[in-house]
Order: structure tokens, then C-alpha cells, then sequence
């Protein structure tokens, strides 16, 4: 007989059963009947989750599932209101198939309430002990959701902007209080504080703030807390240096302890030993939203759950090293930390050894720096290998006196990072080369998960027989697969960024080994006014497992993710070719097929009486009083955001819009093109080719040149033809049908009217 194949539900019960012990929970048909567990199914009988533990303060029920964690959710409520438990209960639902990616979600029932709360912690399994902890201070009230953080935040950003507080130094301000809250001395003294006595003043020539010893407190301990604490490979850097402006901060004393005490008691005490979370990214991004300043940085940040399917996507283990290239706020490196503690338990000599050598961080922006430090430094430290300087070695600067590249490099290379997880900043050439740059730092085999401009690759691609850096990337490193990303990922941050994550494995690629394309049309997430993107309807951690297990498995789901070749006789395509059972039809270059010319109008200059159709991306043609083409063409939206890909078919006079590109027909003797056949063809790989080639960081367009390089199917003329005789010309016979009837249709409404 072969060998029994364990399912998918039993992988994530002894996930489960491994990290508590075999005999610690009381599993299914084992509990007694006496807790009065129902059947899930609505029949009469008895009922049994998964795992059950009765403590002398509160039970603990749990649900697992394979990959439908939304089922293990409601599950576990159901249980939790369907019992003669008369006690608090926490429900815990479980899924994933490996402890580094595992999902869960906590839920909490008091003794006297039908309702159940949700825990922030989630997608790590607590000690009993801590879940014990979790649970005392939500039943206290110790604790605050997401959303009420973000409130807080908000309300805080508020009081710092009328205290006249600059937005440039409110996230650091924010971080310096965090801090000094750490120490025992400034909590114990803060709220009695006084301001400088009269002959203070009058003894003194300069003039002295209200609030002069609580700045000069706060100070004290923040550089009593971070210390000298910045490694020696850095660029020179002053924790006092960088915190010196609150010398300078002017607020009333008593309002300066309102703020410092709704500080402590909403975040400081409720996130204390609670669920490491980038507190400090998320008051920077809103902090800068508030000032209207987020849309003028180079600096994308990385929305948490993308963070954190990236950090299950690495497949941590215990013993990796993690490198992140440009740290931001030190969301990856947090994540990662966290992640690795759950894998270590409560070894500490293990504990300490992640701290003080598997994190990595580089970051060059000195406000960026100094978060991402104070991050770590909240929640447990890993500040040992924080580089303040850029990790792009070999870059020109004649400012540094004493580069030290060789000395960095090895430096790293003696770490041996098994892992690099970034998101790096998208302007110019910076994503293949933080890519490159991130291979060479990784041990052979190691694995970099980088979220950037899905045109990346194909734009690095050499072209014309030239070596491109994508090709330099791909003798080094495997591409394993491409998640794209919805468009909206960045909304909140006021962008419209054409993104998707990439994993690579530091081996060569070979022309053979097929790349796993994984399309993220909807990530779930909804807008919602004042909160911003939302998981309002329960749907990413489904949607989540379901890419994981995809990209695992390298498993194909129809619609969604598709495996393909990057190579085909020796030609470079990093959009992928169409596997041959998909086409049978030959993929030739753009330029092959098509001359283009930009056009020469701006959409703003038509004139009503012109006599020539002006062709811009949208449907409704306008008129112009010259031309500048006189055949048949399509004209081709580039520039137009909303239009981008459009193609509109022309025949006779026109001019075009400077939005948009006319396609001609370029080697007729070759490739013979059928042009109505081509205007819809374009329309059907539409979305594709704006995925694979929008590119910008405010406002996407297709650039030309990269388009003239992009791989498109040739179709022999006589199917063209054929084609075009079947469908097309029978849709534009109806089209003129439906143009008449509707014309018909106003002229009889207004004889009616």
C-alpha cells in the first residue's frame, strides 16, 4: 500500500499540537459532553472544536483549517456562543500549513456578555501564559483596536499642528516621548514637572520656554534609553543631535502633560508587551498626511498586510538572517523579528542571538533612521546591525571621505544573510539596482521578496543584442514568481503606483525553470472615509493563504496564476511567454509590427468647427480645423492614466492627441496587418499590457520606447481576416444600427415633448 497522505486540516492541527505539547489541550470527541458543545451542522447533537482547555480562570476553544481561515473564524464564534461555559473564553482560529506563515485570530467572550471582541495580536501563537495576560487586559479595558489607535494618532497629529509643531519633526517628536516613557524615572516624574521659578528667569539672559525642564527631561532620557547605540559602519550620528529640536518645543506645560499622558496611557501602556506593531510607521504616515507632506517624498511605505504577506512569503526559519536594504520605519524588520520569536519559543539564549545578529537594517534618511531605530528599541531592540548609511555600495560620493564599501561588504557577507525582505524607493534605475545590490549581500540560495514597479525587469531588459541589468540580475538570481498588485495598494498615501512582489532565489536562472505569474487584482480591502483602505468585509486573510499556498505549491489557478517560461530561444521576455498550449501564434516585438509617432495636440485644443477628426483616449472624437495623417491607423493611449492601453481605430483625416501614440503598419511584406483586427486585439490584452508597462509614481504611462520592446502575438493575415469578416464587421453594423435607432429615439422624443 503507498504511504497515507496526511490532509491539509492535519498539518495545521499539529502546527498547533507541536507548539503547545500533545497533552495540553483536550482534543474533538474527547471533551466531555458537560461543557454542552452543539453541532455546527444545526442538528441536535453534540458538537466538538477542534481543541478545548479549561483553565481555572477561562477556557480556551480553537478551530483550524487548512487555507479558509474566515471558516475557522466563525467556527470558533459559534463554538464560543454554543456551551454551558460559564467563564471568560478566548477563541483562537488557526490556519496555514507552515509555523512561519501561520494565521490566527483571537477572539475574546466575557463571562456576563453575549459579544466577542476581537485581540490586535494575531498570526502568532501565544504562550498560555500570555494569552492569560492578553486576556486580563482586555477584560480591564487596558487595550485599544486599530482603529481607535488611529484615532488617537490623529488626534495627536491635531494638538501637535496647533502647538505649531513642524510636520517634519512631529514623528520624531512622537517617537521621543515614546521613548522616554520606556524609562522609569521620567514616567515617575513627568506629570510634576514645574516651570522655571521667577528667579530662575530673572537670573538668566535668554529667554526660557514653559516648558523648559519637561523638553530638557524628555531628552535626558531618550539619550539615557538609546545610549551611543549606532553601528560603527554608519555615517556619524547624534541621538541628542537628532532629538535637539524639543529644546525648542513651546507648549503650554499643563497642555504638554495632557499630551504626554494620553501618550502613556492610550498607546504606551495598551502596546506595551502587546503584539509588535510599527506604531511609529503608522503615526508617520499620518503625521505627514495631515501636513499634505506624503505625496512630496521619495518614500512609499509598505501597507501592513503586504508587509506581512511578504514576511510569510520568506519562509522564515529560526536561524535566518535578515537583511532589509532601505528600512523605511523598520515594518519588515519588526514583522520579521516577530515572526522568529514565535519560531524560537522562549529560548533565550536564542531570543537574544536574533536580536544582536539576525536583523539587518539600512536606511539613509535620517528621520526614516531614527524611527526605525526607536521601532526596534520599543519592542525589544535588534538595533545592533541598523546601518545609517546607503546600502548601495560603488556609488559615487565624493562627500564620503572614508567609503568603506569593502569593508561593508564583508562585514555583511560575515552575517550571512539567508533573507532579504524590501520595499525600495521607485525613482530612476533604484529598483534593479537595490535588486542587484540585494543578491550580492544574500548567501547562495537565499531568498529576496522586493515589492516594485512591475515594469522593472521588462524596462532593464537588454534590447538589441545589448546586456541590460535585468540580464545581469538573471545570470545571478531565479525568478520564482510575480505577485501583482491591485492598483490601489498605495491610495492612501495618495498614490497610483503600478507595483507587484517579486521572489527571487540567488542561483542562476535557467532558461528552462518556469516563473510563477500570480495576478492580486483584489486584495479585499475597501475605502472607507476617515479610516482608509479597510479590511471591512473579512476577506484578505482567505485571500492571503490562497496566494501563499499558490506560491508554495507553484500551483496554477485558473484565472489567477499561471506558470510560464521568461526564455524562448534564447530571447529574454520577463512578462512571460505564452505557454504553448495557451497560443500556437507567434510572439514578435512591437516595433516589429508597428512605426509609431507621438501625437501632436493637447486634448485641450479642439475647435468646435473644425473640420478634421481630433483623436484623443476617449470615445467621443473631437474636431480640429487641419490634420496631420491621412491613412488608416490607430491611435494609442499612452499618457492618458484613465485610458492607458486604449486603442482607437482611424481611417481617413485626423490628428491626434499628444496623450496617445499613431500605430502605422511597418513591415507589411512580413507581418501583413489587418488594423480592425489589431484595434481589438489590443483591447483584449489590454490589461496585461498596462500591468506589465505602466510605470510612475503619481501618474502612470506607458512609455514608448518600452512598448516598442514588448512581446505581442502575430496572427497570420488570413485569420485576421477571417476574424474581422465574422465578428467585427458584423458589431459594426450593429454599432450603426444601435447609432440610428438612438438618434431615431431623440429626434421622435423631442416632436413628443
Amino acid at each position: 500500500m503507498g504511504k497515507k497522505v496526511q490532509s491539509s486540516e492535519t498539518i495545521t492541527e499539529n502546527i498547533f499540537r507541536s507548539f503547545y505539547g500533545p497533552d495540553t489541550f483536550i482534543e474533538k470527541s474527547a471533551i466531555d459532553k458537560s461543557y454542552g458543545f452543539k453541532s455546527k451542522n444545526g442538528t441536535s447533537f453534540a458538537g466538538y472544536p477542534d481543541f478545548f482547555l479549561d483553565l481555572p480562570d477561562f477556557a480556551i476553544i480553537v478551530e483550524a483549517k487548512p487555507l479558509l481561515h474566515s471558516r475557522a473564524e466563525e467556527e470558533v464564534k459559534f463554538y464560543m456562543t454554543t456551551n454551558n461555559i460559564k467563564k471568560n473564553m478566548v477563541g483562537i482560529a488557526v490556519s496555514g500549513r507552515e509555523l512561519s506563515q501561520i494565521k490566527v485570530t483571537y477572539f475574546f467572550k466575557k463571562t456576563d456578555s453575549d459579544e466577542i471582541e476581537k485581540f490586535n495580536i494575531k498570526d502568532k501563537l501565544l504562550t498560555l501564559e500570555n494569552i492569560g495576560k492578553a486576556l486580563s487586559k482586555r477584560v480591564s479595558g487596558e487595550t485599544i483596536s486599530d482603529e481607535q489607535l488611529v484615532s488617537i494618532l490623529k488626534s495627536i497629529n491635531e494638538k501637535f499642528h496647533d502647538g505649531g509643531i513642524k510636520d517634519t519633526y512631529r514623528s520624531l517628536f512622537f517617537s521621543g516621548i515614546m521613548i522616554a516613557l520606556t524609562n522609569t524615572n521620567f514616567r515617575s516624574i513627568y506629570l510634576n514637572i514645574q516651570e522655571p521659578t521667577d528667579q530662575e528667569i530673572a537670573t538668566t539672559s535668554v529667554t526660557i520656554l514653559n516648558a523648559h525642564y519637561m523638553n530638557k527631561s524628555i531628552l535626558q532620557a531618550v539619550d539615557t534609553q538609546l545610549g551611543l547605540k549606532v553601528n560603527n559602519l554608519s555615517k556619524e550620528f547624534s541621538w541628542r543631535d537628532q532629538f535637539s529640536f524639543i529644546k525648542n518645543i513651546d507648549l503650554p506645560l499643563l497642555a504638554y502633560k495632557q499630551l504626554i499622558s494620553q501618550i502613556h496611557n492610550k498607546i504606551f501602556i495598551p502596546y506595551q508587551y502587546e503584539e509588535k506593531q510599527d506604531i511609529l510607521g503608522k503615526a508617520y504616515k499620518i503625521f505627514l498626511s495631515r501636513a499634505g507632506k506624503i505625496e512630496n517624498k521619495n518614500i512609499i511605505l509598505t501597507p501592513d498586510h503586504i508587509k506581512e504577506l511578504m514576511v510569510k512569503l520568506a519562509r522564515l526559519n529560526v536561524n535566518d538572517v535578515v537583511i532589509d536594504t532601505c528600512t523605511g520605519s523598520g515594518g519588515f524588520l519588526m514583522e520579521a523579528m516577530e515572526t522568529l520569536y514565535n519560531l524560537a519559543k522562549d529560548d533565550e539564549d536564542k531570543l537574544e542571538e536574533i536580536r544582536n545578529r539576525q536583523l539587518i537594517g539600512f536606511e539613509i534618511d535620517p528621520v526614516l533612521f531614527s524611527l526605525a531605530c526607536s521601532n526596534m528599541f520599543l519592542h525589544g531592540d535588534g538595533r545592533s546591525n541598523m546601518l545609517f548609511r546607503n546600502s548601495l555600495l560603488n556609488v559615487s560620493d565624493n562627500t564620503i571621505m572614508n567609503n568603506k564599501d569593502d569593508v561593508l561588504l564583508e562585514y555583511i557577507r560575515e552575517k550571512k544573510p539567508t533573507k532579504c525582505i524590501i520595499n525600495p524607493p521607485y525613482e530612476n534605475k533604484n529598483p534593479i539596482k537595490f535588486t542587484l545590490q540585494a543578491i550580492d549581500y544574500l548567501e547562495n540560495n537565499g531568498k529576496l521578496i522586493i515589492i516594485m514597479p512591475s515594469p522593472t525587469l521588462t524596462k532593464n531588459q537588454g534590447k538589441d543584442g545589448t546586456t541590460g541589468l535585468t540580464d545581469l540580475l538573471l545570470e545571478k538570481a531565479r525568478l520564482d514568481y510575480v505577485i501583482k498588485m491591485p492598483l490601489s495598494i498605495f491610495r492612501e498615501q495618495g498614490r497610483t503606483v503600478n507595483t507587484s512582489i517579486f521572489g527571487f532565489t540567488k542561483t542562476p536562472h535557467n532558461p528552462t525553470d518556469e516563473v510563477l505569474f500570480y495576478n492580486l487584482e483584489d486584495d479585499g480591502l475597501v475605502s472607507v472615509q476617515h479610516k482608509g483602505r479597510i479590511d471591512k468585509n473579512n476577506r484578505w486573510n482567505d485571500i492571503e493563504n490562497q496566494i501563499v499556498d499558490s506560491i508554495n505549491n507553484s500551483k496554477e489557478i485558473q484565472g489567477i496564476s499561471e506558470k510560464k517560461k521568461i526564455y524562448k530561444e534564447g530571447v529574454l521576455n520577463a512578462a512571460g511567454y505564452q505557454n504553448e498550449d495557451g497560443s500556437h501564434h507567434k510572439l514578435v516585438k512591437f516595433k516589429e509590427l508597428f512605426s509609431s509617432t507621438k501625437g501632436e495636440l493637447a486634448s485641450t485644443n479642439e475647435i468646435d468647427a473644425g473640420e478634421y477628426d481630433f483623436i484623443t483616449a476617449s470615445d467621443e472624437w473631437k474636431k480640429y480645423s487641419s490634420y496631420t495623417h491621412d491613412e488608416e491607423a490607430l491611435v494609442y493611449a499612452v499618457s492618458a492614466s484613465g485610458s492607458l492601453g486604449k486603442s482607437q481605430y482611424v481611417n481617413g483625416k485626423f490628428i491626434a492627441s499628444n496623450l496617445c501614440l499613431v500605430l502605422t503598419p511597418k513591415n507589411y511584406d512580413k507581418y501583413p496587418i489587418n488594423m480592425k483586427f489589431y484595434n481589438w486585439y489590443f483591447e483584449a490584452i489590454r490589461k496585461k499590457v498596462v500591468a506589465d508597462l505602466a510605470d510612475g509614481t503619481s501618474k502612470l504611462t506607458i512609455n514608448p520606447g518600452h512598448l516598442n520592446e514588448y512581446f505581442v502575438e502575430y496572427f497570420p493575415i488570413e485569420e485576421q481576416n477571417a476574424f474581422v469578416n465574422e465578428y467585427i464587421v458584423k458589431y459594426d453594423e450593429l454599432k450603426k444600427q444601435v447609432q440610428r435607432a438612438e438618434k431615431d429615439l431623440k429626434i421622435n422624443l423631442r416632436n413628443f415633448m
